[in-house]
């Protein structure tokens, strides 16, 4: 079932990005995409249409696949909690079991139950996350419980009942938009006149100093142990060794291609987006080191502790957000509940 789903995410991104005749026979699809968007639009509410003393971020992308979406809402958070702000998130918890909810995220559950990346953010921020695939349902119970001064929806600029006053689009500046066609023939979730409409754009790799955002490599955490190494440490540790970098991203290139810059020569091995790496993985690797991504860590919940698991070390990264948009978001924030 993996090696289907990644031979069926390969064929999508040649049909989107790479010219492939196969979009013209899916164009018939776009449209009724496009004609559903259309009415739920009607019926969303206007933005800035939630509860006095909340604010709705939204950090979200109108292409599939992975942009940056996480990372900046991870840095947003902690920009916001340095701030003195109450930070709430909501998420759909995508390839969860959860179902429906909201469900109530809590570092007990695991990836395959509330989501990889909600369980992610909710390790890395500390702070109250709820799931579910109804966001304002998610949303009404966290401001019920915790009264936060932000709350931040993981996606979701197309869950259009899901109320909000800003939106922050992501999109990787190399890939843009693809053929510029809707699902499925293209891999826009909703027309590119959307961009127009959002309080900022990101672009991931991009030169433009005002949209442009990078990622920026702490250092790496060892799976079992938990041993922390700096990544001038790693280099001079691992310069002579074998490494594999291993990922369920959705562009797992982008991950392979930041450990090449950094100096590491890296075979680069790629799940299905949002997989999780398993015993049988990394029993087809020889190498003496195993990189992995935060991501792909918090899928991991029932490793042993033996030597196969001890070569694993993820790395930790950080995204660096432009000064303007945060400028920008100063001017619209309400005033800190610990002020």
């Amino acid at each position: 079932m993996t090696a289907v789903r990644g031979a069926l995410e390969r064929l999508m991104n040649r049909i989107w990005y790479g010219g492939h005749w196969l979009a013209w026979p899916l164009l018939p699809f776009s449209l009724l995409v496009r004609w559903e968007i259309s009415r739920r639009r009607r019926r969303a509410p206007a933005k800035g249409a939630t509860l006095e003393g909340v604010l709705v971020i939204v950090v979200g992308g109108i292409t599939v696949g992975g942009t940056g979406k996480t990372p900046v809402l991870l840095a947003l958070g902690q920009w916001l909690q340095q701030q003195g702000y109450r930070v709430g998130v909501v998420s759909r918890g995508y390839r969860g079991a959860c179902g429906r909810g909201p469900h109530w995220v809590t570092r007990a559950d695991s990836a395959a139950w509330a989501g990889d990346e909600p369980l992610m953010i909710q390790r890395a921020l500390s702070v109250p996350v709820v799931v579910g695939r109804d966001r304002a349902a998610a949303l009404a119970l966290l401001i019920e419980r915790c009264q936060p001064d932000v709350v931040l929806s993981d996606d979701g600029l197309q869950h259009y009942a899901l109320p909000r006053d800003i939106e922050i689009a992501v999109l990787d500046h190399d890939r843009g938009l693809g053929n510029g066609w809707l699902l499925p023939a293209g891999p826009l979730r909703e027309p590119a006149l959307k961009l127009g409409s959002v309080d900022w754009v990101l672009e991931r790799n991009s030169d433009d100093v005002d949209r442009g955002f990078v990622y920026h490599v702490r250092g790496v955490r060892n799976l079992i142990s938990q041993q922390v190494l700096s990544w001038s440490d790693c280099r001079a540790t691992w310069a002579k060794q074998k490494l594999t970098a291993i990922t369920g991203l959705g562009q797992p290139e982008q991950f392979f291609a930041m450990l090449a810059e950094q100096g590491f020569s890296v075979e680069g091995r790629a799940l299905p987006d949002h997989e999780p790496l398993a015993q049988h993985d990394l029993d087809n690797i020889d190498s003496e080191i195993v990189l992995i991504t935060a991501k792909d860590a918090a899928k991991l919940s029932d490793v042993t502790a033996s030597a196969a698991w001890a070569r694993v070390w993820i790395v930790e990264i950080e995204a660096r957000l432009p000064p303007a948009l945060l400028t920008m978001l100063k001017t619209r924030l309400p005033q800190p509940a610990s002020d």
